[in-house]
């Protein structure tokens, strides 16, 4: 039994230590290669190989599939997490969905953004190897963050720069005082026609938000006080996606606060043919379902804390 288990380490040593093939194991041994082959298996069998898949940004495939299937998506990507900080996971959300743009972009597509960190985290992912000549251009206002690396118009610059296409900008913020001025704005010429073109998007990429404590302020700083969202979430409001509010089953919130954004509008995002949202965490649970059952999406990247949860509340 000794003598076979150090032939076994002996074979293992020599095939994944020193790189020989399972030819030239045989002639060491005096065995046939058929037989390294059968030893090879033996030894990861009994245990004295193991096999380790070290790649940081893994997918939890049956997740993928449920999402899938019970939301009538296109795709998901699902992270693993593996117990990494909120920033890590954004990180990774970004690789898987950096991958996902980069394999549905074709030349004289119109590419819609929005804005947010997980946006930014994914176009930081990109590493495209060829040039494409894209429109990338704003779907909403911009946010006036204190962060102009997570805002609309750098993230836009960003994108046409990496591919090699043109970029439009919104020079308009996402929420104005009243809705007669938000309606003067987007009626005007140069605003209008952005806005007319970006409601073409071939492939529009946006993130998901949620009117709670920590996932909502950095966007609506500025704009709205802790009691401003505390009233909306009690008009039902569970996330928010083009800068307008939806309930729990993804009905369009009736408030004037959504008549007031400047963008596309989220029911636009019910016609374009590539809707890609990336969003993560337990706390956007609720809000990534409520987009779910709006159908504002069709291609979802998250993490499987958010994917767990969101599949229990359906």
């Amino acid at each position: 039994m000794r003598d076979q288990e150090e032939l076994l380490v002996n074979v293992a040593r020599y095939y994944y230590q020193q790189n020989l093939t399972q030819t030239e194991i045989g002639r060491r041994i005096n065995a046939s290669r058929s037989t390294v082959s059968r030893l090879l298996q033996q030894a990861l069998d009994t245990g004295i190989v193991k096999i380790t898949i070290n790649y940081a940004w893994e997918r939890a495939q049956e997740l993928e599939q449920q999402l899938t299937a019970k939301f009538h998506l296109r795709e998901a990507r699902v992270l693993i997490g593996k117990g990494r900080d909120e920033e890590e996971v954004r990180k990774g959300m970004g690789v898987l969905a950096a991958r996902v743009i980069d394999s549905h972009l074709k030349d004289r597509m119109i590419f819609g953004i929005s804005y947010g960190r997980s946006l930014a985290s994914t176009i930081a992912a990109l590493q495209p190897t060829r040039k494409i000549a894209i429109t990338v251009v704003p779907i909403i206002g911009a946010v006036g963050s204190d962060n102009p690396l997570i805002d609309g118009p750098e993230l836009i610059r960003q994108i046409a720069q990496i591919y090699g296409g043109e970029y439009r900008y919104l020079p308009v913020p996402l929420l104005v005082e009243d809705t007669r001025t938000r309606d003067a704005l987007v009626e005007s010429g140069q605003i209008y026609d952005i806005l007319a073109l970006a409601r073409k998007a071939h492939i529009a990429l946006l993130g998901i938000g949620a009117p709670g404590p920590g996932v909502s302020s950095l966007i609506w700083s500025g704009y709205l006080n802790e009691r401003e969202i505390e009233r909306v979430k009690e008009q039902g409001a569970v996330g928010h996606m083009c800068g307008q509010f939806f309930d729990q089953q993804g009905q369009l919130l009736d408030v004037e606060l959504n008549r007031r954004a400047i963008g596309i509008g989220i029911k636009t995002l019910q016609n374009v043919e590539t809707v890609i949202a990336v969003a993560g965490g337990e706390a956007k649970a609720e809000a990534i379902l409520g987009a779910l059952r709006g159908r504002y999406l069709n291609l979802l990247v998250t993490d499987d804390l958010a994917a767990r949860r969101i599949l229990a509340l359906a």
